[in-house]
């Protein structure tokens, strides 16, 4: 009798939990992701902002963050800081800002709440199409009860939180750009900022924000595999797109051509890439590193692939 008790006690407060947490649930406002905090650039450049990955709150997903909350908590954030000096509507701006949620992960229950986010940031000069910016934002949030009693408020609030923390980050980020600095003082006709000659000593590997300009100036590039197998060693054209998306051309291989994404991990000073359905080149996480004026190399991280590639000087 007392164990068919505790299972039925046990049982209404599990269901309790759940609709604590999703029943009432709300999703994540503009106004609680604002940053409010000035930035330490003030660039005199028009931006626009697009925003995917988010989605829209329900019964079964509990708080999230949808695309319009989120695009409306960057734009008013950029507002308030005069990062650029305006925001504009329909990519019509001198600069583009795409910020795509790739993951929001969120506790079943507990009486603290810590939200993790994930996404992925790019900036964009529109006039050509460079990427200045690709970069992985992730940030976390913690509600206690102090916080709030109901859990799907207490939900709601780590959500805001860690997405608020998220477009910190990530305008923090393109505020420490010194690409737009130069930009800005060659449109105002003053003369770039003076930096020392230094010789450069090869090998040398490239830092997270010298690999996103890196290839930001080199969209496209003529590389091959490095193992000594000749028949290993096909060629290809990788490609590389503004929205994050990568396409490989390969004549020689049994799939000539396949496509897949590309991410720059600026703290960890990797560039990662995930092909679709083929396994040349080999889809991961590289280190690039420069063997001389115009001859590069991206080593794998954890797997011996090596891919060479040269550019012009």
């Amino acid at each position: 009798m007392s164990t068919t008790l505790y299972g039925r006690v046990t049982g209404i407060l599990i269901v309790t939990a759940v609709v604590g947490l999703s029943g009432c649930a709300s999703t994540a406002t503009r106004e609680a992701m604002l940053v409010g905090a000035p930035a330490t650039k003030n660039y005199p450049y028009s931006v626009s902002v697009q925003t995917r990955g988010g989605t829209e709150t329900s019964a079964t997903t509990g708080s999230t963050v949808s695309n319009e909350e989120l695009k409306a908590a960057v734009e008013s954030s950029i507002m308030q800081s005069k990062l650029f000096k305006s925001v504009v509507q329909g990519g019509t701006g001198d600069y583009e800002i795409t910020v795509i949620v790739t993951q929001l992960t969120k506790p079943v229950f507990g009486a603290s709440f810590t939200v993790e986010m994930e996404a992925g940031w790019a900036l964009t000069k529109v006039s050509d199409k460079t990427v200045v910016l690709r970069k992985v934002v992730k940030s976390a949030h913690t509600a206690t009860l102090d916080d709030a009693i109901v859990g799907a408020t207490r939900m709601r609030i780590a959500v805001e939180g860690a997405a608020r923390k998220n477009i910190a980050q990530g305008l923090q980020a393109i505020a420490d750009l010194g690409a737009l600095d130069a930009d800005a003082r060659s449109e105002r006709g003053q003369a770039p900022a003076p930096t020392p000659a230094t010789a450069l000593t090869y090998p040398r590997t490239l830092s997270g924000q010298d690999i996103a300009a890196h290839f930001a100036s080199y969209p496209s590039i003529e590389a091959r595999r490095g193992e000594a197998m000749p028949t290993r060693q096909a060629p290809f054209t990788l490609r590389i797109r503004g929205d994050g998306t990568v396409e490989r051309s390969c004549p020689r291989c049994f799939t000539p051509s396949a496509s897949g994404s590309m991410v720059v991990k600026q703290d960890d000073a990797q560039v990662c890439f995930d092909w679709r359905r083929v396994p040349y080149p080999a889809s991961g996480c590289f280190k690039l590193v420069q063997t001389s004026a115009t001859d590069f190399q991206m080593r794998g991280v954890g797997f011996e692939t090596v891919i060479n590639y040269s550019v012009a000087p």
